[in-house]
């Protein structure tokens, strides 16, 4: 199902399966590659998430990658399921990461679009409250939100 780009730099191509797989074993290095992972992205690619600044283009994204890597180092992500139509793809996945003094878990969409077979697009869809109240509960958590927000 679907021709699509795993690799801009190298121009490999498979399907959404494939790129879904690519897209789970970048994510769990992309802290050590974040070039690796930027290169399953198309180059103008549009990122959007609660609570973040929307950024177009690879460097804006890795930008905005590396200040969320700075601020929660161990965030990991896992994927459950995913579903395409067309040029989107869905993809279900739990985010997990400490924030203050505990770990906080939550479940999120991404919705990307393909063009020609490229990400284009990736909108995050998750309820940021959980996030927020981990923030605000401890100094440790403040001190994160401070410097996530003087990195912007």
């Amino acid at each position: 199902m679907g021709d699509v780009v795993i690799d801009t730099s190298t121009g490999a191509r498979g399907t959404y399966a494939d790129w879904v797989a690519a897209f789970q074993n970048r994510w769990s290095d992309a802290r050590n590659n974040l070039d690796r992972f930027m290169d399953i992205l198309g180059p103008d690619i549009l990122l959007r998430a609660p609570g973040l600044r929307t950024t177009r283009g690879r460097d804006a994204g890795r930008a905005a990658f590396a200040t969320t890597f700075d601020a929660l180092p161990d965030i990991t992500g896992q994927v459950h399921r995913w579903s395409a139509s067309g040029e989107v793809l869905f993809i279900e996945m739990t985010f997990s990461a400490t924030i203050g003094k505990g770990r906080v878990e939550w479940w999120n969409v991404d919705r990307f679009l393909f063009r020609d077979g490229v990400a284009m697009e990736r909108v995050a869809y998750f309820d940021p409250s959980r996030i927020r109240r981990a923030y605000f509960s401890s100094l440790a958590g403040l001190r994160q939100l401070w410097r996530i927000r003087r990195m912007r």
